[in-house]
């Protein structure tokens, strides 16, 4: 068989490099409008919004297990928390601070790197330099207690609106017995915030320190954002009704 001559062989180099042109071409759309996408969601999870899973029932009956939130990032600004995956890089709440940061108001259901390094969603009582306590059940902030309006009793406690000064108010469950229902009182540290669960007696928040299994006191650069609202819900069936629900 005759050899090709170095024409044809250039020839067919040619072809093949035109060929792969034409297929970059065509697909370089498509790559951009991926590359595009991505980046667009990546900014998304880290400035504006993120996905949040509600494991067990501390929250209830504001948050219930297998409630999906999505969470605010940007509502008290930005801290190295409010990075993907910053708890496992040992970056969150190392004293960093808050970019555009804002006074988180009382009551709002937060998100936030625990002491164990896990991601927690509970309301926000008191901030720095002011005092809490509970009298069983009650909560009093800076010695003034929170009215809580009962609202029906249930097997794993009486549900009640509780007010917090602003005039805001939501459900939570008082649990006026049992070991965590009278607590303190204590000051929280400068640059830390107290929070409890709504569900007082199924909850190991600001009331059981960090050695105990608990959360202790919350840095305020290791909040991640304000608990928006309910964007799905799943219990042996998807529970239409809470999808949407905002977070009060």
């Amino acid at each position: 068989m005759p050899m090709e001559s170095s024409e044809a062989i250039e020839a067919a180099r040619a072809r093949h490099l035109a060929g792969s042109e034409r297929l970059a071409q065509w697909l370089w759309p498509f790559t951009r409008l991926l590359l595009l996408a991505l980046t667009a969601a990546l900014l998304l999870r880290v400035l504006i919004v993120q996905p949040f899973a509600i494991p067990s029932s501390s929250m209830a009956p504001t948050l219930q297990a297998g409630d999906f939130v999505l969470v605010d990032k940007k509502a008290y600004g930005w801290a190295r928390a409010s990075l993907p995956l910053a708890a496992d890089s040992g970056m969150a709440g190392d004293g960093g601070g808050r970019l555009f940061a804002s006074a988180i108001p009382h009551g709002d259901v937060i998100a936030f790197v625990g002491p164990d390094g896990r991601d927690y969603v509970k309301r926000m009582i008191a901030r720095g330099g002011e005092t809490v306590e509970l009298r069983n059940g009650l909560v009093l902030l800076n010695g003034v207690p929170l009215p809580c309006v009962p609202q029906n009793a249930a097997a794993d406690g009486q549900l009640c609106r509780e007010a917090i000064p602003s005039g805001r108010t939501h459900l939570s469950r008082d649990h006026a017995q049992g070991p965590r229902a009278s607590f303190g009182p204590v000051t929280v540290p400068a640059g830390h915030l107290f929070v409890l669960g709504d569900n007082r007696g199924h909850s190991a928040d600001s009331r059981v320190p960090a050695a105990e299994g608990g959360i202790g006191f919350v840095p305020e650069d290791k909040v991640i954002g304000r608990a928006a609202r309910i964007f799905f819900a799943y219990d042996r069936g998807v529970r239409w009704n809470r999808i949407g629900t905002p977070v009060d």
